[in-house]
């Protein structure tokens, strides 16, 4: 017995060894690339709540503007085949990289709730001095402008929802949230994260978004992986899953929003797929559907032409 409880001593002081020190002797090289480095002829930083804050602004000053907000693994990239056009169209078109993705910082202790999202998004349009915006929020980035219009609905012109993570984002249950945010978790969960999120699963993830990735370019490619060469973009990941438990809007809060909303959905989207956007399409009570076969869950890329002519029919009703 006492050998057995000896072996079983030895086997503790091992486990939490192995969990709770060995993770940080582990080491990890979260210096990465100067954001600037990446930075697009039409970028630029602001400093929003101490973030340095990168956006991409387009058309004039003065008139209407539409704020887009990315989604996961997005950045303003995702918006390269649209600010032009709806530029060129007469509109004040701004679309930043939310804190912790892209080029703008990614903090550990910044809170990264899509609650929390929406009220810094406010914040960048006092910054540009924006009073009001059509919001253009994609997949995750939809989830942030549905809270964003439930919040600052005094804010919002119009709503423009493109394969919009809303209906079941809830994120993983709070404990999770706890754990990752629990120091030697943390530490393994960004190993974990450097360790199988490489440039060709980025890749693949990027690939899996499209219903034809054959059309995706290494330049497509590269504007995706650009954010995972700059400090701490671990940290960004592992904030959005610490703070997500408080993502889900419940049918009710969303029913609530009152803003004239396009919804559009690519029909063969396996990330986010059309039936959320039929439930939201009912749920919204100043809302139409607007769907493309064959196409997955990056519209905007995907089916670019339409897209941007869908958007500027919309903005042009009164």
């Amino acid at each position: 017995m006492r050998r057995r409880s000896r072996i079983a001593l030895i086997a503790l002081v091992v486990l939490l060894f192995v969990l709770l020190i060995l993770p940080f002797l582990i080491p990890i090289d979260t210096s990465g690339s100067d954001p600037r480095v990446f930075a697009d002829v039409d970028g630029r930083f602001v400093e929003v709540d101490g973030l340095q804050t990168y956006l991409v602004e387009k058309g004039d000053p003065t008139a209407p503007a539409l704020v887009f907000l990315h989604g996961l693994y997005g950045s303003t990239w995702v918006w390269r085949n649209n600010l032009d056009a709806l530029a060129a169209a007469g509109y004040h078109v701004v679309a930043f990289d939310r804190p912790g993705a892209g080029l703008s910082d990614k903090p550990a202790d910044f809170n990264y709730s899509h609650a929390n999202n929406a009220d810094f998004t406010a914040r960048l349009m006092d910054v540009l001095a924006l009073p009001e915006a059509v919001i253009v929020g994609h997949s995750a980035g939809g989830n942030v402008a549905a809270h964003f219009a439930i919040r600052h609905p005094e804010r919002v012109t119009k709503l423009i929802l493109v394969d919009a993570a809303i209906l079941g984002a809830s994120g993983p249950p709070s404990f999770v949230g706890g754990l990752v945010g629990f120091a030697p978790v943390t530490r393994w969960a960004q190993i974990g994260t450097r360790l199988f999120l490489t440039e060709s699963s980025v890749r693949g993830s990027v690939a899996s978004f499209y219903a034809d990735a054959a059309v995706l370019t290494d330049a497509d490619f590269a504007g995706y992986w650009r954010a995972f060469q700059t400090p701490g973009w671990d940290a960004g990941l592992l904030g959005l899953t610490r703070d997500s438990a408080g993502n889900k809007l419940t049918d009710t809060q969303v029913s609530r929003i009152t803003a004239e909303t396009l919804l559009i959905w690519g029909e063969a989207d396996t990330w986010v797929a059309l039936a959320n956007g039929q439930a939201l399409a009912d749920l919204l009570p100043s809302s139409r559907l607007i769907t493309y076969p064959n196409i997955g869950h990056q519209p905007m890329e995907e089916n670019a032409d339409a897209f941007n002519a869908d958007l500027i029919a919309f903005l042009g009703e009164s």
